[in-house]
């Protein structure tokens, strides 16, 4: 394997999804954020301690990469000259971990040397008001094939 010319460490976090009109009072709830947050409970109450990770968003502190190992091309994807840009969503946990990696835009023979190196990378996780929580996260990977 060959490390690729450049390191695929761009974290470029999804677009924001429009906040939903509320056909409710439109005075809010008190203690509540601008536009809420996704994954909330309206009212205000604590959602479930296991309801799982949320999306990421704006209103959140991004994931920052820690350690972990760099990104290695395939003899396939050499052979082939095969460049390209992958989007990889996976869950950040709150301890830093990656799992649950879907390929949502592949790069031929690239998929899961991509996907593993993701799940062996560790990070700072994200966080809201201070506090860390699991989130779906998305990578855009950019592969370019190593200078020879």
């Amino acid at each position: 394997m060959v490390q690729p010319k450049e390191m695929p460490a761009d974290l470029k976090p999804p677009e924001p999804a429009p906040a939903p009109e509320d056909e409710g009072s439109d005075e809010g709830v008190e203690g509540g954020g601008v536009g809420g947050i996704e994954g909330g409970v309206r009212g205000g109450a604590p959602a479930e301690k296991d309801a799982g990770p949320v999306k990421f968003n704006t209103t959140m502190k991004a994931p920052v990469l820690v350690a972990g190992p760099p990104l290695e091309y395939t003899s396939q994807a050499l052979e082939r000259e095969v460049e390209g840009v992958m989007v990889v969503e996976c869950v950040v946990t709150a301890d830093g971990a990656v799992r649950a990696c879907r390929v949502l835009k592949s790069v031929p023979f690239m998929d899961r040397a991509v996907v593993d190196n993701l799940e062996r990378r560790r990070y700072k996780p994200a966080t809201l008001s201070g506090k860390p929580l699991d989130v779906q996260y998305t990578f855009t990977i950019r592969l370019k094939l190593p200078e020879r």
